[in-house]
């Protein structure tokens, strides 16, 4: 669609490599600010990660409390506590730090500093995107892991507690004021949480590559994340004190993000179903449903002439069966799940993934269009 009007943007400031999360302090320093509320989860306050950001911090005569209240698929509540400690401190601005769930937390608590509640108003698929100004406090994100990509991005996910779904909250005045790409604190992440988040950036990457719309840069992303994935997550996964590699994962994740811009489809809209009614870690719910979808999807000629012309990067024919064959070996090496038989899923819980799915934002982007009964088609086929 080249000759059709379309309006693009990318994303914000970025400030990458080894000790960007120090000299961070410094920069908020010189902008004139003097009380953050740090949002972090507290599996990495058990890491340490936090404490050695705030004695950054103090040593920058920063002053800085602490949320870390935050689930791993996380809930409306958090960013209402987290906002009434940020109220109640006193803090000018906020930093996030760890993976996708403490920064979409810390984006949304950036909109209700400063505008009203409940959360439900601001869902993106009721337009709840008009009603979020630019009025927010200074952000600034830096991920502890390489997989969702939420550091550059304009959205969150939150699951509204009222309606049990996962809902997206968007807006372009959400996106962080910097994005810190530091690779040394991802060093410390285990094999199984770098690998489930590493996949959760390829889905990212390969999903947006396969939608069907107009947008070279972000296919450009997206094949650019796909490959650094590919090639990189095996290294950081068996070293994970690769610096080269856990520096390209994070690009790869930021990749993603930015590449998603053009939509994400039905692997996001399963996976979304599976950690809300089965708390499925979003990557591995992603790892799982990969390669079904995969198939599905190619069973569109457009889509599956989109998978085979990625053959190169996977070292195998042009030819979209052969790659998707390439991914689920990979998926295995990784030790990721390429079904949901180990998650025990019963056929009875089937009809409500598919009637979740087909409510998810992600479903009607999908390249290949998604029929009644097609999710169960897919489920029956991972069960």
């Amino acid at each position: 669609m080249p000759d059709k009007r379309h309006s693009y943007s990318f994303p914000t400031r970025i400030e990458y490599g080894p000790g960007a999360a120090k000299d961070l302090t410094g920069i908020i320093k010189e902008m004139g600010l003097t009380k953050g509320l740090m949002v972090t989860d507290k599996g990495i306050e058990q890491v340490g990660t936090p404490e050695v950001l705030r004695g950054h911090f103090k040593a920058a005569s920063v002053d800085i409390v602490t949320f870390d209240d935050v689930k791993s698929n996380p809930v409306d509540d958090n960013v209402y506590d987290g906002t009434k400690l940020y109220k109640d401190s006193g803090c000018d601005f906020i930093v996030a730090l760890g993976g996708g769930s403490p920064i979409d937390v810390a984006k949304t608590i950036k909109v209700l500093a400063t505008h009203d509640g409940p959360l439900e108003q601001y869902d993106d698929a009721k337009g709840g995107d008009k009603l979020i100004k630019d009025n927010m406090p200074p952000f600034f994100a830096i991920p502890t892991t390489a997989g969702t990509g939420s550091e550059v991005g304009r959205s969150s996910v939150i699951t509204i507690k009222s309606t049990n779904k996962k809902t997206i909250i968007f807006s372009p005045y959400m996106m962080p004021t910097i994005a810190v790409l530091d690779p040394e604190l991802t060093l410390s992440l285990p094999k199984k949480l770098t690998a489930a988040t590493g996949v959760d950036a390829f889905v990212h990457n390969i999903e947006a590559y396969m939608i069907d719309t107009f947008h070279p840069f972000a296919d450009g992303l997206a094949k650019e994340g796909i490959e650094r994935s590919y090639k990189n997550l095996p290294i950081a996964v068996k070293n994970g004190t690769d610096i080269n590699a856990r520096g390209e994962m994070l690009m790869a994740s930021a990749m993603g993000a930015t590449a998603f811009q053009k939509g994400l489809g039905v692997n996001h809209s399963i996976a979304h179903a599976l950690g809300v009614y089965f708390d499925i870690h979003h990557g591995l719910a992603n790892a799982a449903v990969l390669i079904q979808v995969l198939k599905y999807n190619a069973g569109d000629k457009t889509v599956a002439n989109r998978i085979a012309a990625l053959g190169p990067i996977f070292d195998v024919s042009k030819d979209a069966d052969a790659v998707i064959n390439a991914i689920e070996s990979w998926l295995v090496s990784l030790d990721m799940p390429t079904d949901l038989k180990a998650f025990e899923i019963t056929a009875d819980k089937v009809q409500l993934i598919e009637e979740y799915a087909q409510e998810d934002p992600c479903y009607p982007l999908n390249p290949r269009k998604v029929e009644k009964g097609d999710v169960t088609e897919i489920m029956t086929k991972l069960i």
